[in-house]
């Protein structure tokens, strides 16, 4: 890094803190924007976390962002997996290469509500369908701490643009642990609401069945200042949770779940972090108990995953072909990864892949008993810390068993969003190669009590001066 290319001043301000700046006139909302690009500029050739920048729009937006908002003017990025009205979003595939939403969706309405300024979109697997953020059209994203190794799932390039220094905070959305995997991989938070906590982020005003908007943050009170401002306030479902300011006094029943049994064994790293989280816990004066996974089955849920994704992916096949009038995996529009999928998925017996899904109905009444006991339950994000990034490839053709060993990096974090329940991953484990998070989970509708235990645990570890060895604080 030469002189020009230094941290600046602000690099360890989050985003709430900034606000602050701008709030007091210290610094002006453009001025920020010029530094994020200027961060966004020097470290995505190295961490490839951009897919298509804004950053005229977001020049030209700034002087006009009202320092009354909370986030007063705030850089953020977007992933590039929903709808900003005039911005392209790819879905990280050929297939939408000229896919500019003309409307906002209500989530990125209230988002830059918030004062909130986007410069631009971050990368993710085709569609959200590999273990690691690669595609073809963008490449892949390299992880911070070790530029060998994957940032894991779709919300990796918003972990490697915070983890890397360039925002503080970024959105992601979380269907299947996006959110929670990639933010375990850099050593920073990442949160998924409760199912219908959040304003749509579907063109249709509905909400997917899995996949909510959150965001991956340095600090706690980040997450929980945007999750204020873009949470439903309508409360049809559950009433909202406002700001939420720290950690309370409650002292909760934790139950451990060490495993599920079957598939992808836990690395001993990951073991450790996990029970080094439960002493902190422990000491912390919370009741930690051990327990069983809800998932008593994990066979089961993968069979059911892979019919829930065969179904959503059902209509892309058929439109292909009408469009190009050739095969799926010979029209070129989509990687050989999924289109090898979706040409296996066509042959699948309808009434079977039926009966598989039905497995995934009895997911939330199975979380639903360990709360009956529990508070919280703690497991590990994921199996394994990380994928490198030659462990699985867009080029790949699919496979059964290919498919069933990604799924099994998931199997912690896959069956919380069919259930409905808030989670997260706190950055709490240090003493490996890579960062490795501790995975909370908490009864539908109560994500005020994850916020808390976050906040809790930050005061009790903190995270936010850990940088990765190739982020801009790190100076490589």
């Amino acid at each position: 890094m030469t002189q020009s290319e230094s941290p600046d001043e602000f690099l360890n301000r989050d985003a709430l803190a900034l606000a602050e700046l701008i709030k007091a006139k210290e610094l002006s909302p453009l001025e920020l924007t010029e530094i994020v690009i200027r961060r966004i500029e020097i470290s995505n050739p190295k961490l490839n976390f951009i897919t298509t920048p804004d950053f005229d729009r977001a020049r030209l937006r700034a002087p006009e962002i009202s320092s009354d908002t909370p986030f007063a003017g705030v850089p953020i990025l977007i992933k590039d997996m929903i709808d900003v009205g005039g911005l392209l979003r790819t879905d990280g595939s050929r297939l939408n290469a000229q896919n500019i939403p003309k409307a906002n969706v209500a989530y990125i309405d209230a988002l830059e509500a918030s004062g909130l300024n986007i410069l631009g979109m971050t990368n993710v697997p085709e569609f959200a369908s590999l273990v690691l953020t690669a595609n073809e059209v963008f490449g892949a994203t390299r992880n911070p701490w070790n530029l060998d190794y994957s940032t894991f799932t779709s919300s990796g390039g918003a972990a490697a643009a915070v983890a890397g220094g360039a925002t503080p905070l970024a959105h992601g959305t979380d269907g299947g642990g996006s959110c929670r995997l990639p933010a375990s991989a850099t050593g920073i938070l990442g949160m998924k609401a409760s199912r219908f906590r959040m304003l749509s982020g579907e063109a249709d005003g509905s909400h997917d069945h899995v996949k909510t908007n959150q965001t991956l943050s340095r600090s706690v009170r980040d997450s929980a200042a945007l999750l204020d401002c873009t949470e439903d306030k309508s409360g049809r479902i559950y009433p909202p949770l406002g700001r939420l300011q720290g950690p309370d006094k409650r002292r909760l029943k934790i139950g451990y779940a060490d495993d599920i049994p079957g598939a992808v064994p836990v690395e001993s790293d990951v073991r450790a972090a996990q029970e080094d989280t439960a002493i902190l816990l422990k000491a912390l004066g919370h009741e930690v108990i051990e327990v069983a996974h809800p998932i008593s089955d994990i066979n089961a849920y993968f069979e059911g995953y892979l019919a829930f994704f065969a179904e959503k992916t059902r209509e892309i096949g058929p439109a292909i072909i009408g469009m190009t009038g050739k095969g799926v995996l010979e029209s070129g529009l989509l990687t050989p990864w999924m289109a090898s999928f979706i040409e296996a998925a066509a042959d699948f017996d309808a009434g079977e892949m039926a009966t598989r899904s039905a497995a995934l109905d009895s997911i939330p009444a199975a979380f639903d008993r360990v709360f009956d006991d529990v508070d919280v339950l703690l497991t590990p994000v994921s199996p394994v810390a990380c994928p490198r990034l030659d462990e699985a490839s867009p080029r790949d053709l699919y496979s059964y068993e290919a498919f069933i060993a990604l799924i099994a990096r998931l199997k912690f974090t896959g069956p919380v969003n069919f259930g409905g329940h808030p989670a997260m991953s706190v950055p709490l484990g240090w003493d490996s190669s890579l960062p490795i998070g501790s995975h909370f989970i908490a009864r539908r509708g109560e994500d005020a009590v994850l916020y808390a235990l976050a906040y809790e645990l930050e005061e009790a570890r903190p995270w936010a001066d850990r940088w990765a060895p190739h982020s801009l604080a790190s100076g490589d």
